[in-house]
């Protein structure tokens, strides 16, 4: 007889827990290292090693706060042992464990095909725009005057300059993680090739550091709409962050003075960057959009109370919640701008019927209750609801996730 346990990886099955995740992810072992064994949750078929999840304990702001989410990370199963639901057992196992401990009410992910985790109550909430442009194209229709200065930094002296500019553009977003070391080592300050250079710059205006830009430039491969001219040099962006408009003109205004390169390249620009907005010629970013980070409500009364939001409302579904059936049910949410609450209510009083995926792009705004109504995402029950929907869950920004691994 087949012996099956889902249980937590120990300190010595880790590296068979890399080796299987690697495999499945492309991914070195070195890049997956740092797991701790008590994050997993794993899946032994007669002691094998079958099915490997892990979970990094991480902060998300959620409209402004800091709120704890689970980052779901290095899913795999082994290959001979696929398509036989251990994979849902262990995220089951996961969510029971997260909704009984109480300390993250949210898990998020970054989805190697999104149809996996929608089934799991995964919602999509936030997108990655790309660009490739050429560095000629870079022309502003308003040019600001810009009164600071650009200057390069020293990364093993100034590296705190990066984090204070980060913690800033971040204090009121939505959907930015709060980055570690080991996030910064493996996102925009991973190692290069040898023929590729890092630079790093940062604009300041009377010392004060107020937008920075990492960037490798080098050789590649051609990508993009434009014919290849003989020049084969790149310029790509790995992390962009201004806050301020004059920063963010003076900063593209550096990368369009890189000589020698056919585009610059940036593959992880926020849906509501400004950049389209000031060009004289925003056609040429040629500029494309894919999916961004899921996220999942597993304890859903507890992940809306943990939200800010910025209006007096009242709203009221019914959640359907197969995977995580204390959340079904119909509840209220009562807002203002210090606090809000979740309370169960009498079920037939409800503005909408909804499921948990649908629930998470909307609470992280990243559409509206109408734009879901017309997608046949919600059932209504109250027509009239969905304005009040839509003014209680506005986001002061749009969803932007900026890690490049987790």
């Amino acid at each position: 007889m087949t012996n099956v346990e889902f249980r937590p990886a120990t300190e010595e099955e880790l590296p068979e827990f890399y080796r299987q995740a690697s495999r499945a992810l492309g991914m070195t072992n070195d890049s997956l290292a740092g797991m701790n064994p008590d994050w997993t949750m794993c899946a032994f078929v007669d002691e094998k090693l079958v099915t490997t999840y892990g979970a990094w304990p991480l902060q998300i702001r959620f409209n402004g706060p800091a709120v704890p989410i689970a980052g779901v990370t290095m899913v795999s199963t082994d290959p001979s042992h696929r398509r036989k639901g251990y994979l849902r057992s262990v995220k089951k196992r996961h969510f029971e464990q997260m909704h009984e401990q109480g300390e993250q009410a949210i898990a998020a992910l970054h989805p190697a095909w999104m149809a996996v985790y929608q089934r799991y109550g995964y919602g999509t909430i936030n997108d990655r725009h790309s660009y490739v442009i050429e560095p000629r194209f870079i022309n502003f229709h308003h040019p600001m005057e810009i009164t600071g200065n650009i200057r390069e930094v020293n990364l093993e002296e100034e590296f705190g300059l990066l984090v204070d500019v980060y913690r800033r553009f971040r204090e009121d977003r939505n959907g930015l993680v709060h980055r570690g070391k080991a996030m910064w080592d493996q996102g925009p300050l991973e190692p290069t090739t040898p023929e590729r250079q890092r630079s790093i710059f940062t604009y300041e205006e009377y010392g004060e550091p107020l937008g920075y830009v990492i960037y490798t430039s080098g050789p590649g491969s051609g990508i993009g709409s434009h014919a290849d001219n003989g020049v084969t040099q790149y310029a790509d962006v790995s992390d962009f962050f201004a806050i301020t408009p004059a920063a963010y003109q003076a900063l593209w205004k550096l990368l369009s003075g890189i000589d020698n390169i056919q585009n610059i390249r940036w593959n992880n620009a926020p849906s509501n960057d400004p950049l389209a907005n000031m060009l004289v010629e925003p056609r040429m970013l040629n500029a494309s959009r894919r999916d961004g980070i899921m996220s999942r409500l597993v304890t859903v009364n507890d992940a809306l109370a943990q939200r800010k939001y910025d209006v007096q409302g009242e709203i009221s579904f019914k959640l359907i919640d197969d995977f995580c059936p204390w959340n079904s049910g119909s509840w209220k949410l009562r807002t203002d701008e210090s606090q809000a609450e979740v309370v169960p209510i009498q079920a037939g009083t409800e503005d909408l019927t909804l499921t948990p995926d649908t629930l998470a792009t909307l609470v992280f705004g990243y559409y509206t209750a109408t734009d879901a109504e017309r997608a046949g995402l919600v059932d209504v029950q109250k027509p009239e609801a969905l304005a009040e929907w839509d003014r209680t869950l506005r986001a002061r920004y749009t969803p932007y996730e900026a890690e490049h691994t987790w």
